[in-house]
């Protein structure tokens, strides 16, 4: 018999802010718990702002707005959000700012090249937002 590991999961505790036929939308708040993670720096769960999360699912009146639940994402999902917003454009940024002054003297022609190579990599990203959004699935339960 096979055992099938549950991946680990992220909760953050949030407020249902309102509930249509398709999606619901929670209100989540930078946990104290954010403070002592090692990774809050790459999180944007721990700025201490509220943060909106849209969960596409259909609405079985079970939730309502003013609810107290739990935003749930596979871990494994959340890494992939670091690598593909902080980690992609670091290593862009990296090897732009080591290759680029081998064909340009100028230091601010690198500088601004390598940070232009950046924003025109989170344009794409803003392209294919929809797209990507689908290969992030969370997930709510009340508390």
């Amino acid at each position: 018999m096979k055992h099938q590991q549950q991946d680990a999961v992220i909760r953050h505790a949030g407020t249902v802010m309102s509930v249509t036929s398709v999606q619901t939308k929670v209100e989540i708040q930078a946990q104290t718990a954010c403070a002592a993670c090692h990774a809050r720096a790459v999180c944007g769960a721990s700025s201490g702002e509220s943060r909106v999360i849209t969960v596409r699912r259909p609405d079985d009146g079970s939730i309502r707005p003013g609810d107290e639940v739990n935003v749930i994402i596979r871990q494994g999902q959340g890494f992939k959000a670091v690598f593909i917003a902080y980690l992609i454009p670091l290593f862009i940024l990296l090897v732009l700012l080591l290759t680029l002054p081998v064909f340009f003297e100028n230091e601010l022609v690198t500088g601004l090249g390598a940070l232009g190579f950046v924003a025109l990599y989170y344009l794409v990203l803003a392209q294919f937002r929809d797209r990507l959004n689908s290969g992030f699935v969370f997930t709510i339960e009340k508390r």
